[in-house]
């Protein structure tokens, strides 16, 4: 009896261990697919959790090549296939993120959950997610090996022109100190003029700022500025309310304005035209009557440019003022 009990108990803990030893869970989950490129290490069995508590582990790992899946609208080389507790289930929202990560720097990988925010909606698990590759370290470590054996073997092949190479930025370099020692003198001056220089341009530049931009003149300046463009301010107003009322009334003056007023304008010009040459014939005629007079020529030349008959009609004048009974008595 003793060793049947035994052997039943020792049935029971081997039993108990191989369920725990295979991961056996009896409790209810619910699946997730979660799409990546490269999951890394991940395999079958290893534990999924949210913030290190262990909620689920992954089921299987299933290559799909680069078909797209229609669902989704993406291809993605392997499907990691996950189930989570079902008490879980209400913790992830449409925002969660799914990543493969270590138990420290050399342990064990894993595939963690960020629940994502709670005032987001539940995850839809009708499709696959997406998920986030791991750090690819062995191709980071693959191709810098390749880059560094690279630069190894440019180096020996290229020894001699390297050695050339230092050789020649030895010389300049040695060029370089000599020259700088011989003209520590000249490179002083040089500096210090430059000094010099900066200062004088500073004191420029604060005398030119004192003068045209915080000087009594600049400030009149603007004063003055500030005065023309409050009283344009002020006389804009009328003046385009003047210009507005004349251009109305060119324009009403341009409406009445037709065919019938355009061709009475016409003929008044041309009779201005005609009576501007009469006059100027009537002018020309007059200056060679005047012409005429000055030398003399005619009645009226003689009369006036004459002395000898000046005298005389002087003379009678005269004579009638003092006989004035001769304009009704000749002797």
């Amino acid at each position: 009896m003793k060793v049947g009990l035994l052997v039943l108990v020792a049935g029971g803990l081997l039993v108990a261990l191989v369920l725990v030893m295979g991961g056996v869970h009896l409790g209810k989950r619910f699946p997730v697919a979660v799409d990546f490129n490269n999951p890394g290490g991940l395999q079958g069995g290893a534990p999924v959790k949210i913030a290190g508590v262990k909620v689920g582990q992954v089921d299987r790992l299933e290559f799909r090549g680069p078909q797209v899946d229609p669902r989704t609208g993406r291809s993605a080389l392997v499907r990691v296939h996950i189930e989570v507790d079902e008490r879980y289930r209400r913790e992830l929202h449409s925002d969660a993120a799914f990543y493969v990560t270590t138990q420290g720097v050399l342990g064990e990988q894993f595939l963690a959950i960020d629940p994502g925010s709670a005032a987001q909606p539940p995850l839809d698990l009708s499709r696959p997610v997406e998920g986030i590759d791991p750090p690819r370290i062995d191709l980071f470590l693959a191709r810098a090996y390749s880059l560094l054996d690279d630069t190894v073997t440019a180096l020996r092949t290229n020894r001699r022109q390297i050695g050339t190479m230092v050789d020649d930025l030895s010389g300049i370099l040695h060029d370089s100190r000599d020259v700088l020692h011989r003209n520590t003198g000249r490179i002083d001056s040089i500096l210090e003029n430059t000094d010099r220089a900066i200062r004088d341009a500073d004191g420029l530049v604060n005398a030119a700022r004192d003068r045209y931009v915080d000087g009594v003149q600049a400030r009149r300046i603007i004063q003055r500025a500030e005065s023309i463009l409050t009283t344009i301010d002020r006389e804009a107003p009328p003046l385009s309310r003047e210009a507005r009322a004349l251009m109305a009334r060119l324009d009403h003056i341009a409406q009445g304005v037709g065919d019938p007023q355009i061709q009475d304008l016409q003929r008044t010009l041309r009779e201005v035209r005609t009576l501007t040459e009469r006059a100027n014939t009537v002018m020309t005629d007059v200056q060679a009557v005047s012409t005429r007079v000055r030398a003399g020529q005619g009645t009226v030349g003689a009369l006036l440019m004459d002395e000898e008959i000046y005298d005389d009609l002087q003379e009678m004048i005269r004579d009638l003022k003092h006989n004035p009974w001769k304009f009704f008595w000749r002797e």
